[in-house]
Order: C-alpha cells, then sequence, then structure tokens
C-alpha cells in the first residue's frame, strides 16, 4: 500500500544509505539542507517503509516558481507506476502554489520520469540537466 504524508521523524541518513547517494560524500548534509530549506516537504511510504522523500525550496517568499528536489529509495524501482501516478497528483497541486516549478537532474532514469510530467529540458554544466515544469 502507498501512502504520502507530510513529513515527520525520518533517518536522514538510511534515507541516503538506501537511494543511489549513498556513498556520496556530502549526500546526508545535502539532504538536511534540503528538508531543512523547504516551504514543503512530503514522503512516500509503501508497505510502511520510506520510498522517497521530495519537497519545494521556493527562492523567495514572494516566488512565482520553486525549486523541486526528490531523493528516492531502492523500493522505487518496485512500485514505478505507483509512484509516476501519485507524482501526477502532487506536481498538479504544486503548480496551483508555484506556476513554475524548476530543478536539476542528472540521471537518466528521473529523466524520464521528469518527461512524464510535461517537464521541459535546458542543458546544465557538469553533467546535470535543467528542467522546468509549468502550469498548463
Amino acid at each position: 500500500m502507498i501512502r504520502i504524508a507530510r513529513v515527520g521523524d525520518i533517518s536522514v541518513g538510511d534515507v541516503v544509505r538506501r537511494s543511489p547517494f549513498a556513498g556520496v560524500a556530502g549526500a546526508e548534509e545535502t539532504l538536511k539542507e534540503c528538508l531543512h530549506r523547504s516551504i514543503e516537504v512530503r514522503y512516500g511510504l509503501i508497505d510502511g517503509k520510506i520510498a522517497c522523500v521530495w519537497g519545494l525550496i521556493p527562492p523567495t517568499i514572494l516566488s512565482e516558481q520553486a525549486y523541486l528536489w526528490l531523493i528516492t529509495t531502492d523500493i522505487i524501482a518496485e512500485h514505478k507506476f505507483l509512484f509516476v501516478r501519485n507524482a501526477q497528483r502532487y506536481v498538479e497541486e504544486a503548480l496551483k502554489q508555484y506556476p513554475e516549478l524548476i530543478g536539476e537532474v542528472g540521471d537518466a532514469r528521473a529523466v524520464r520520469w521528469l518527461k512524464w510530467l510535461g517537464a521541459e529540458f535546458t542543458p546544465l554544466v557538469e553533467g546535470k540537466i535543467a528542467f522546468t515544469i509549468r502550469k498548463r
């Protein structure tokens, strides 16, 4: 069973260890910073286990856009369809508050996921791609 909830107490170390960023220097600190700077944080649970954590970071309080970030764990691979369907619902809701969601991505699987969400892409330096998802 999948459940989306506002973030509570999570083990940042556990999430990072079960993510594609396991072993990447500074990954836990980056996730902590994202959690701290986000105006909204959610997590997805599948059968009671954290599958992903994401949030929105607006550059300013009056901004018309927000930075969308996401970290997934190993569980997502087994539940791709549920993940995409729930992500679409969340993005629709987020676009009501922020007409543009922006971010950057370096993983081919994440690019495919973002295409499903209607993202447009622009090259970015150091192997990453910038994306924008606009309200339709």
